[in-house]
């Protein structure tokens, strides 16, 4: 299945795109797309050392179970003062 993750800040510029595309199996959890996230998207990879995803607008586990039509981001740390 394939699954639209919106990425932004600067995972957005190191991807070159504000969002990506990954391949997993049937019934990804949100686990396993920040794992083909790293794998597919290596660019991403620094985003990636304490991911977290949203599906449908709503922060997720790291067990929930996606669909291929919800809505995932990830949401990286940002910094600043």
């Amino acid at each position: 299945m394939t699954v639209h993750v919106l990425i932004f800040g600067a995972a957005a510029s190191a991807a070159g795109s504000d969002r990506v595309m990954v391949v997993v199996g049937d019934h990804p959890t949100v686990d396993e797309i920040s794992a083909a996230l790293a794998e597919q998207h290596p660019a991403l990879r620094f985003a990636l050392s304490a991911p977290r995803l949203a599906v449908n607008g709503a922060f997720a586990g790291r067990e929930t179970v996606v669909a291929e039509c919800d809505e995932v981001a990830l949401i990286t740390l940002v910094g600043g003062g």
